[in-house]
This record gives structure tokens, sequence and C-alpha cells, in this order.
């Protein structure tokens, strides 16, 4: 059986990925400090240990007898990198290097890296593709470019395999972060607790929205591979976030007041991906519509008893 060590696996998408590896029938080691994700996302089926990727000790102890390593663990609050970006630099650069060390010394040639649309900043055109021009707009873009050249030295070096994929906004269950930042789980619960909505840039900005069980499914199509690759993972259409606002509203079948809070630093207005290059290389493609996947989210939403866990609450 297949051992893959999941770094990040008690946050949002590692939870989700963990899953579905798990559902896949491998074996599956969830490393976690649990700084920014949730022991009780974590599949029961994984093996689940606490450390950070800052101790190379640490991530030498779990890495034996690894396979593949599917990489998530980093910080990526854009507000927090902004406010204090040594702080990401650390964590997303160093962790990554100890996380490849450990890889080298142990003989794991597999990795699946979790990168980021945020690396292109402004596009020129729209929509995206892998060879754009990359100018980000934050302390977490350029960690998360300077990650993948990383990686890709690795490869060059001592042949470890490595893909990385760019994704564009992941949405779905299980996005518990704190504190919230992204639209679609915080619109779902302002609307859910009859809140007035916050929303930047007067809802214009023009966004590409991919479910988390497509991202998941995306890095078990890519975890093969040899070389040094990357790939945008997004829908590969654009909407508007007034319109994905009205969206959310249907879902849950009531509105609330809207609060325009103007504009945000570090959002480009206008990022949509170009997925032609992943499609002709593994034939992956979203499977699940904006409509249905906001509609499990918002269904994820309204039956989860995690808050209550955590926070002392219950939507």
């Amino acid at each position: 059986m297949k051992k893959i060590l999941v770094t990040g696996g008690a946050g949002f998408i590692g939870s989700n990925t963990t899953k579905l590896l798990c559902d896949k029938g491998f074996q599956v080691i969830v490393f976690d400090n649990l700084s920014m994700g949730y022991r009780q996302l974590v599949d029961k089926r994984a093996k689940f240990v606490k450390g950070d990727l800052q101790n190379l000790v640490e991530i030498e102890k779990v890495m034996r007898g690894v396979n593949y390593v599917f990489h998530f663990a980093a910080t990526s609050i854009i507000k927090h990198t902004l406010e204090d970006p040594l702080n990401c630099y650390k964590n997303n650069l160093n962790g990554t290097v100890n996380l490849l060390e450990a890889m080298r010394k142990h003989g794991v040639k597999q990795l699946v890296n979790s990168s980021s649309a945020s690396v292109y900043g402004e596009p020129e055109s729209i929509p995206v593709k892998e060879d754009s021009r990359k100018e980000p707009l934050t302390p977490y873009g350029s960690s998360k470019l300077a990650v993948e050249i990383i990686a890709s030295s690795y490869f060059r070096a001592y042949g470890i395999n490595s893909t990385s994929l760019r994704y564009f906004n992941a949405y779905g269950p299980c996005d518990e972060q704190q504190p919230i930042t992204r639209a679609v789980p915080n619109w779902i619960k302002q609307v859910l607790n009859n809140q007035p909505i916050s929303l930047y840039w007067k809802g214009k900005q023009l966004r590409d929205y991919v479910f988390v069980e497509d991202i998941a499914r995306a890095h078990l199509a890519v975890m093969d591979l040899s070389g040094y690759n990357y790939f945008n993972i997004g829908s590969g259409k654009g909407i508007f976030m007034i319109d994905l606002l009205e969206g959310i509203f249907k879902a849950i079948g009531k509105q609330t007041p809207i609060t325009d809070l103007g504009e945000r630093p570090g959002d480009p207005m206008n990022l949509v991906a170009d997925t032609t290059k992943i499609e002709k290389a593994i034939s992956w493609k979203p499977s699940f519509s904006l409509d249905k996947g906001i509609k499990l989210t918002v269904d994820y939403f309204k039956n989860s008893r995690f808050k209550m866990i955590i926070f002392g609450t219950h939507l």
C-alpha cells in the first residue's frame, strides 16, 4: 500500500484531499502544527502527527517509508502576510526547504505542491495561462512563486519530481479558516446569522471559483507525473463577486443587507484560469458546477457542528 504524507492536512484543502486519499485506499499520514488547521477535520482513517515544518527532526521522523508528499502547509491569510511578511517567508520558504531536505535524505521522489494564482498578480490578459507574467502583489504570492522555484531546483539537482498546482478561488465544505477571509464561507455564515454582508470593490471583481473536491482530484491525478510541472486549477469561467453573492442568497433562500468595505490591498481586479494545459496533460476537468458547489457548501455550514466543538457556538 502506498504511503502518502500530507503536510497541512488539518486545513481546508488538505483535509478534503486526505479524505479522498483514504477513500482510494492509500495509507495517509497528516503532519500539521494546528496553527491554522483543526484535528477534528482530519479523517479518522489517517494517522495524525502534530509537528512543525520548522523542525527538521520532526519532519524527518515521519518521512520514513513515505512514497509521496502532498504539501499544503503554509501561512496563507493575505492580511497576516501583509502585516508580517517576515513570518510568511520564514514559514513558507524555510518549511518547504526542510520538507524537501527530508525527502532528499529518505529518497522520496514525488511531491505535489499547493501553489496559488496569486503568483500572477494583476494579469495582463484573461484567461491567465501558466506562462503569463508573474508579478505577485503580496508576500504570500511571492512566497508561493519562490516555493515553486525551490521545488524546481530540487528536481534538477536531486531528481525529486514535483508538480505545483496553482489554485484560483477554492471553496467548499470544511473551510473553517479563522479569521475568515475567504468570501464564500464568510458570506454564507453572515447570511445564516442574519448579519450584513461584507463586500469589497462593490462586487465588481472577476473571479474563478473551483470546488474543493475538484482540487483534491487534481492532486491525485498528477501524483505520478515525472519532472517539474505546474498547472492552473480553476473552472476556466469568471464570475463577478456580486453575482456570486446573489447565488449564495438564492441557495440559502434569503438575503441580508450589503456593507461596502471599499478597496482591499493585494486584490487583483480580474483573475480567471486558462486550464487548457492540465486538460491536455492528464484530462482533468472540474466536475462541479458553481451552483452545485455552492449548494453543497451551504448544506455543510447549515448542518455542521464543527463551530460548537471549536468556538462554543453553532450556526
